[in-house]
């Protein structure tokens, strides 16, 4: 099936932020193949950080311009050779790569505003890395998906949602049933209810069975608040006693996309521990929903689920 069976504006594009690393290159190879899906443009841009106005003597001008150009010319290449890597998978008149100064956060927030997917590589350099990432959480007005490489999945292969109770998972799971519906697969929702230690050092402190119990019920209590909008969609539940970023790593072997929310119960940071981990180490890419994207999400007519445990 191809789309989500809601009207999208003539404009709305897949958009690819590009930095000339290996994975800003499947980041586009699996855009393209999303854009082909789902009809629409795929943008590869890359950003320039560069400030106006150098001030001083006229060499340091001259100099400053030489630095401008060579790195415009090393982003020229760099977004040239990623559209290289989509070509033929895509018609040429629906693929574009751009070059453009500004603050990559600024300028790739501003274009997710009419976008349907902000797509990027896997973070590397450690947390400096993943900066542009946490930023962009937070900054999105459209699911921010992280490629950690191509997937080598099956037709079949389900899609998978984290759900924890919080505001952005909400929104995560809205989206998650929609992508699911897309690619006439199964979503598998994932609850790992034990993030937090409950046991001590003296022993265990709570009666598991009976705490499993009360989880599970209200998993599907919650969940049952968006599935029945979506009855076209086959939902399987899963509950688990491990760390949320763990279980949603394993289950991602074998998932065409993993969905969370940005930022889930603890607050804090615009890409919370769980994502900061997960888009490191998933081997599905993975989407994240923020809080600019939670108001977007009721502009889709959702499909309506019929259950299975």
């Amino acid at each position: 099936m191809a789309g989500s069976g809601a009207s999208r504006p003539a404009d709305r594009a897949v958009v690819v932020g590009i930095d000339g690393s290996r994975h800003c290159v499947d980041a586009a190879v699996w855009a393209a193949r999303e854009a082909d899906r789902r009809g629409l443009r795929l943008r590869l841009i890359e950003v320039v950080e560069w400030q106006d106005g150098v001030a001083g003597h006229p060499e340091a001008v001259r100099a400053a311009a030489q630095v401008r150009s060579e790195l415009r010319s090393t982003a020229r290449c760099d977004v040239d050779r990623a559209a290289a890597q989509v070509f033929g998978r895509l018609a040429a008149a629906a693929v574009s790569a751009e070059v453009c100064d500004g603050v990559p956060v600024e300028v790739l927030g501003d274009m997710s505003d009419a976008a349907e997917l902000l797509v990027i590589g896997r973070p590397v350099g450690g947390w400096a890395g993943t900066l542009l990432g946490v930023a962009l959480a937070g900054r999105a007005a459209c699911p921010l998906v992280f490629v950690n490489q191509v997937p080598d999945t099956g037709p079949d292969d389900p899609v998978v949602v984290g759900v924890d109770g919080s505001p952005d998972s909400d929104a995560a799971l809205e989206i998650a049933l929609r992508e699911a519906h897309a690619r006439d697969v199964y979503l598998r929702v994932l609850h790992a209810w034990s993030d937090v230690p409950l046991d001590t050092e003296h022993g265990t402190t709570v009666e598991f069975g009976r705490f499993a119990a009360g989880v599970r019920e209200s998993l599907h209590d919650r969940v049952a608040q968006h599935t029945r909008r979506h009855p076209d969609v086959e939902v399987r539940y899963g509950t688990t006693r491990d760390h949320p970023e763990r279980a949603l790593r394993e289950l991602s072997a074998e998932a065409q996309l993993v969905v969370i929310g940005a930022r889930g119960r603890s607050g804090g940071l615009e890409l919370g521990q769980v994502g900061r981990l997960l888009v490191t180490t998933a081997r599905c890419p993975v989407m994240v929903v923020g809080p600019g994207m939670r108001a977007r999400s009721s502009e889709w007519a959702p499909s309506d689920v019929r259950v299975a445990d």
